[in-house]
């Protein structure tokens, strides 16, 4: 099997949905979480808990793996 016909390896994590607009775990920085066009239209982060002040609801998403401990708040500690 070549390299182009092999999948990302996934797990799933905690994302976040508010006003339509999926928040994922930073790829390096698995404390805070960030929205569409994070790290060229945007810089904004957000804690987990900011998240939810806001009305964000939790929802599990398969997502590649994150290029951290992997001990993304799997479960909000």
């Amino acid at each position: 099997m070549n390299t182009a016909d092999r999948k990302a390896e996934r797990d799933e994590y905690p994302t976040y949905v508010l006003n339509g607009i999926t928040y994922v775990p930073h790829y390096r920085n698995d404390s805070v979480y960030v929205g569409p066009g994070y790290g060229k239209y945007n810089f904004d982060t957000y804690s987990y808990k900011e998240l939810l002040l806001k009305g964000a609801k939790e929802k599990a998403e398969a997502l590649w793996i994150r290029g951290t401990t992997g001990i993304v708040n799997k479960k909000n500690p």
